[in-house]
């Protein structure tokens, strides 16, 4: 795996061109993207950004996203794969609006620095870092965002393709990551990507990444079902990162996990951690088992959950 060992002491880059990039203009982008999107964008000021869910009318997740406020726009960055349709899912509600959407995927790069020394790398190769987490500000064309998606510290370039070879010659003393070393590190740290693990299926409630959800904000599209689930206590199953406790084969990515002889839920998504020598990966399980305080296993192999910031306590 390339770039591996420097994504957990140092910093590595990766190429995420294929993430989706959207620019939304004109004087009611700040009411449309707040009425589509379920945390408080309105909040937003110069520089700031938010993790968000946008739905459906049935509370069905189509796309998380990171949207930043930058300038008189808003920055919407999504998981590769899924900025076409979220695009179209907010162009239909353009009616009146003085709203423009604008695709970047094919005027702009984007490349990801992540690990412990991020910030400090780009800064020596004179990036402007914003100063906090989901923030952004302009630069050379294009943005600075201080994102991640392997869980440790990351700063994102979003620039002009015209400049993209500089910048390769300039990350040239940099560890470049492939996809694998990422994705390893991505599941050690336990961050969840749509797409793989949060699916279109799951209720916001059932991927507990509530730091995407502001419950006093107001009405969104999709919000009925939500504060019916949040009122009704209505959950039954969870997103967790979890730790196959043994050295051998890495079991398959729907392996079923039980506890107390019972069914408890099953992997999503696994990989083996060379760092700890055990497969490390994410499940969805029964609340029941979401407190840590149940035996879980995998084929005789015990289960644990594992420490992630970013999901909500049970």
């Amino acid at each position: 795996m390339l770039g591996y060992s420097e994504l957990r002491t140092s910093a590595a880059w990766r190429d995420l061109s294929g993430r989706g990039r959207i620019l939304a203009h004109g004087e009611d982008n700040a009411r449309l993207l707040h009425a589509m999107s379920s945390n408080h964008v309105n909040g937003l000021e110069e520089g700031q950004g938010c993790y968000a869910f946008f739905l459906n009318a049935v509370g069905r997740i189509q796309s998380d996203a990171t949207i930043m406020r930058t300038g008189a726009d808003f920055l919407i960055d999504t998981e590769a794969g899924a900025h076409e349709k979220l695009f179209a899912h907010l162009d239909q509600f353009i009616i009146a609006d003085d709203v423009t959407l604008e695709d970047l995927a094919g005027s702009h790069f984007e490349i990801g620095i992540e690990g412990p020394e991020a910030a400090a790398i780009a800064a020596g190769l004179g990036v402007p870092v914003p100063a906090v987490q989901n923030g952004i500000v302009e630069f050379g064309g294009g943005y600075i965002a201080r994102l991640n998606e392997t869980g440790v510290d990351g700063v994102r370039l979003i620039l002009p393709v015209a400049v993209r070879a500089e910048w390769l010659a300039k990350l040239s003393g940099v560890a470049e990551a492939d996809f694998e070393a990422w994705e390893v590190v991505r599941h050690e740290n336990g961050k969840p990507r749509f797409g793989v693990e949060i699916l279109e299926k799951h209720l916001i409630q059932e991927t507990r990444l509530m730091h995407g959800v502001h419950f006093t904000k107001g009405c969104y599209l999709g919000q009925e079902i939500v504060e019916r689930v949040r009122a009704r206590g209505a959950v039954h199953k969870g997103l967790a990162a979890v730790s196959v406790v043994a050295s051998g084969k890495v079991p398959a990515q729907d392996a079923e996990l039980c506890g107390g002889g019972i069914r408890a839920g099953h992997l999503l998504s696994v990989v083996h951690s060379p760092a700890e020598n055990c497969s490390v990966g994410f499940a969805v399980l029964g609340v029941e088992y979401l407190g840590g305080d149940k035996h879980i296993s995998c084929d005789g192999v015990e289960v644990r959950l594992r420490p992630s910031s970013v999901f909500a306590a049970r």
